[in-house]
């Protein structure tokens, strides 16, 4: 072995070694960020080495004999296939880098097919007697130093005009690319020069330092990138992370912690007053059960953009406090009378029509304002200030604006305080049933009793449903309470007696809530066959808007019951939507005509006229008509004369424990109306 040979040994191992270490980095940056570029840069330093290795062996393999020379046909072979394959690799990982779009399968897989065909199809062009073997290496060489020279360069430019915009690193890989491709030129004319020309040069020996520390510094660049983009893409999530721990991603505005943060600034740096606008959309419970959530949460953007319109240049930017809640801070408030005006335009907006598909919805909203240092001098305070009026608009209807004031707040902390001792109640079995009997008409006979919650609170007392039923609601525990009555009240039902050969019926109350839920059924399913309770005693009483809210989901749920064998009633009849057209369509047995009618029945002839033709169109659609309310004689005269079905009201008994219910059960069939 010559010097030269050592040399050049020397140089193919060092090349060789620095690709797989290139390699190895690549392959462990991909591990971590799947990033397709790197799988295939990290690739075409496999093949760098491949070709290195086989090269070496080439040249070791010399002139050889006849016997072997298939063997080293073979070797230049895999050492061209390799050099392609490694300039298709890293052109197809600079097509990742900078194309939008990641190369297809197919592409990726054209370009090592034609690899492979190049590499075998110019192994063969150059073959022929063994005596011009290494006039084939010569050509062989020549042409990739000409295909991976210019492929290089190519790649180079690329990556320059995509590294004016990146960092050092894709400038020194960009440069260093360049650098190698020139450097495969170099050698290509080098050995033109030798060859064809017979010159001698005298740096030929060394041009593998040259082709080495083009490698060195192509490894360098692109670590170094890596490491750049790695930095960047922290960054970015970084970034990303702050504005979702800071903003709403559906309406980009600042988030409650953004807000709280923002105002308690505020506050400190200024002594003038500031206003906090709160502004809860009436109708968002609605929005997501009616809408779907991406719909609901367009039409919350479409809100949100709103109240953004009505604020003025010097206002911060508007917050969503919540699902439901925008809160829109007014700095330096001079006039209370400005945040008067300044409501009163939020809400003609938000009542402008919201559109959602083709359906076009009619939104309203109550705000709540509350000053600063009046009302509070901190931002959490002013903001449960702001909350406390919007949530007094809001129980006076709604689409109004009220001013905070501190008989607010001690209506919030009473809430508070009940709305924690409801739940208290629920867990402790503190609700119990009171039962009122309800009879058959004329003969007064016992058809069976409606059961009626009670609250026996353990130092107010017993308290009516007029005190709680609506903090349940608020509270979501309204379900919760309605299972509850619905299974004491079939669990009591099925220790009554028969009366005069016939079972007594239980009626019990369903909030709209538990009917509209499309489960409902099924729970009634469960209850009965729990309690053993024949589902002919069991009648649901359904509060008639409730029932014609939607009247699709209603039909089908009241089906659904029907076919249980369960009994259903349109309670509060009349004092609803009364749609003639949708109570044919409803499959119910029973109108329970409100109380309110009773009272009045005897003083307004227009009443008399509304319960009349109720009774009568309710027979002539073979449903039953219940009364409740019926207090004096005239009235228990009035409703027998017009034929009711069922009568109810203090008239015969008040509400009574069940205890007392079961007594009265064993002691008559009959109660007599108490005189008046």
């Amino acid at each position: 072995m010559n010097a030269q040979h050592g040399l050049e040994l020397v140089f193919y191992l060092a090349q060789a070694g620095c690709a797989v270490a290139q390699a190895a980095i690549f392959a462990y940056y991909y591990r971590v960020s799947r990033l397709e570029h790197l799988r295939l840069w990290g690739l075409s330093f496999v093949a760098l080495a491949l070709y290195l290795v086989f090269a070496l062996l080439s040249i070791d393999l010399g002139e050889p004999p006849l016997a072997i020379a298939p063997l080293r046909m073979l070797v230049g072979a895999c050492s061209l296939i390799a050099a392609y394959l490694q300039v298709a690799l890293l052109a197809l990982g600079t097509m990742a880098v900078l194309g939008r779009r990641l190369p297809t399968p197919r592409t990726i897989g054209g370009f090592l097919i034609a690899s492979i065909l190049l590499g075998v199809i110019t192994t063969l062009l150059f073959a022929g007697p063994p005596a011009a073997s290494m006039q084939r290496v010569v050509l062989r060489s020549a042409l990739r130093y000409a295909l991976t020279g210019a492929s290089y360069l190519i790649v180079a430019i690329l990556l320059w005009n995509r590294a004016r915009r990146s960092g050092l690193g894709a400038r020194v890989a960009a440069f260093a690319i360049g650098a190698y491709g020139a450097q495969l030129l170099h050698a290509l004319a080098i050995l033109i020069a030798e060859r064809d020309f017979g010159l001698h040069i005298g740096w030929a020996p060394y041009i593998g330092v040259l082709d080495l520390i083009a490698q060195l510094f192509i490894g360098y660049g692109l670590v170094v990138w890596l490491l750049e983009d790695e930095r960047l893409r922290y960054e970015r999530a970084d970034n990303a992370l702050r504005r979702l721990r800071d903003f709403d991603p559906v309406t980009g505005f600042p988030n409650r912690r953004r807000l709280l943060s923002d105002l308690e600034s505020s506050l400190r740096a200024t002594n003038q007053r500031t206003a906090a606008l709160l502004v809860r959309i009436d109708q968002a419970d609605m929005l997501t059960s009616s809408l779907g959530l991406v719909a609901a949460e367009a039409v919350m953007a479409e809100a949100a953009s709103r109240v953004e319109e009505c604020a003025l240049p010097a206002w911060p930017r508007p917050a969503r406090l919540s699902e439901s809640r925008l809160v829109q801070v007014v700095p330096h408030v001079h006039a209370t009378g400005d945040l008067a005006a300044s409501a009163d335009n939020l809400l003609a907006m938000l009542r402008a029509p919201f559109h959602s598909g083709s359906r076009e919805l009619a939104l309203s909203a109550s705000i709540g304002i509350a000053l600063s240092p009046d009302d509070a001098n901190q931002a959490s305070p002013l903001i449960a200030a702001a909350e406390a009026a919007a949530q007094q608009a809001h129980d006076e209807g709604g689409n109004r604006f009220r001013f905070y004031s501190t008989e607010m707040n001690s209506l919030v902390l009473t809430r508070l305080g009940l709305q924690a001792e409801l739940r208290r109640a629920l867990l402790r079995g503190e609700f119990e049933l009171h039962f009122q009997p309800l009879l058959q008409a004329k003969s007064h006979r016992l058809a069976g009793a409606e059961a009626l919650v009670r609250w026996r609170h353990p130092k107010r007392g017993l308290l009516a449903p007029d005190m709680f039923i609506e903090e349940i609601e608020r509270l979501g525990m309204i379900e919760d309470l309605d299972r509850h009555v619905l299974e004491r009240a079939c669990r009591e039902a099925q220790q009554w007696r028969a009366h005069d050969g016939k079972p007594l019926s239980v009626a019990v109350n369903i909030s709209t809530r538990s009917f509209q839920r499309e489960h409902f059924p099924e729970l009634v399913r469960a209850v009965l066959a729990a309690t053993g309770l024949h589902p002919r005693r069991l009648e649901l009483e359904v509060v008639e808007s409730g029932a014609l809210d939607d009247i699709d989901r209603a039909t089908e749920c009241l089906t659904r019951l029907r076919a249980l064998g369960v009994r259903v009633s349109l309670d509060d009849f009349g004092t609803g939507y009364s749609s003639l057209s949708h109570l044919r369509a409803l499959p119910v047995d029973c109108l329970k005509i409100d109380r309110s009618f009773a009272e009045e029945v005897l003083q307004d002839a227009r009443v008399a006229a509304i319960v009349t033709a109720i009774v009568t169109l309710a027979h002539s659609l073979g449903l039953e008509v219940t009364v409740e309310g019926v207090e004096t004689a005239a009235q228990l005269a009035w409703f027998e004369q017009h034929e009711v079905d069922r009568l109810q009201g203090f008239r015969f008994a008040r509400p009574m424990e069940a205890d007392l219910w079961r007594a009265l059960q064993d002691e008559r069939d009959t109660l007599i109306a108490i005189e008046a």
